[in-house]
């Protein structure tokens, strides 16, 4: 048997091992998914592995070499040794580990619950897709592609209202920059180019009121972001193109919908006490339970 580089198995092994943490369903796979590929000290890796390995790292079967696949068949065989190895010292026994354990146990018990929820939800119709694609010519029928530069500034919230002051009176963004150097404000600059679904859903149709040249300030977590449009090109999207993206985001959206309504009713249904440190949380989640936002862009 071809051997591989201990080097490249190891870094495929922590790929492996950081998809399979993360994945919360079974992929489809072929009919033989039971079929033993290898034995590892009497204990079997499956064809199912094999798949669910290529779909985690986003590989088609169709698109591997006999060699590739061979990699991956040896990179399983190594993870199922370290595996081994881990269980013969009980790490698997060690308190953090048991967390760690749990933690990827409910994670991917409950993602896989929520999933559940939202397969109930109904296909976007093509009426759906039709309006939502009306609905936001910005995204579609009027997109554009911004050639922007961006003055990213860091500010206490205490400086918040007088930079924004300054910088409605400023005619242009040298002038602002020239203020921010005199105030010893620190702030960093940079060129960028991004389509208009590559922006925060709620400026763009601002954005395309604005002329080249104006600037929009939007918070930040650290300050302010200072936006100047330098050009803007049209590059329109026409409904055909754009129909099984907006098919798949009604999709997702609708689900997430779901889901949050799902959490919102398991929620009324239990009896949680918040403690410690924690114990006045319970009074702020309960005012806010009347909230059911989901944070995502209205669908109407």
């Amino acid at each position: 048997m071809k051997q591989y580089p201990i080097m490249y198995r190891v870094s495929l092994v922590v790929l492996l091992s950081i998809a399979f943490a993360g994945c919360s369903k079974q992929e489809k796979t072929s009919s033989d998914t039971s079929v033993a590929i290898a034995n590892v000290n009497g204990t079997a890796i499956t064809r199912a592995q094999f798949d669910q390995a290529l779909s985690r790292l986003n590989l088609a079967p169709q698109n591997l070499s006999p060699q590739a696949k061979d990699q991956i068949v040896q990179a399983l065989v190594d993870q199922e040794l370290v595996v081994q190895a881990a269980t013969a010292k009980k790490l698997d026994q060690d308190p953090a580990v048991q967390q760690l354990l749990k933690a990827a146990h409910d994670q991917i018990l409950s993602q896989t619950y929520l999933q559940h929820a939202g397969q109930s939800e109904a296909k976007p119709s093509e009426a759906d897709i039709d309006a939502y694609y009306k609905q936001h010519p910005e995204l579609f029928s009027q997109r554009c592609i911004y050639n922007l530069q961006e003055l990213a500034i860091v500010a206490s919230k205490d400086k918040l209202a007088e930079i924004n002051s300054h910088l409605e009176a400023s005619h242009d963004l040298n002038e602002f920059v020239n203020w921010l150097h005199t105030q010893n404000i620190p702030f960093r600059t940079g060129n960028e180019v991004k389509a208009a679904e590559q922006l925060p859903l709620n400026i763009v149709p601002r954005m395309q009121t604005m002329q080249n040249g104006q600037l929009l300030a939007l918070p930040s977590a650290n300050g302010i972001t200072v936006l100047q449009i330098v050009s803007t090109q049209s590059a329109p999207i026409a409904l055909d193109k754009a129909h099984a993206l907006i098919e798949n985001y009604l999709s997702v959206t609708r689900q997430r919908a779901a889901a949050t309504a799902d959490i919102k009713k398991l929620r009324s249904a239990a009896k949680i006490d918040y403690m410690g440190e924690f114990a006045d949380m319970g009074k702020t989640v309960h005012s806010q339970s009347g909230n059911s936002s989901t944070g995502l862009p209205e669908i109407k």
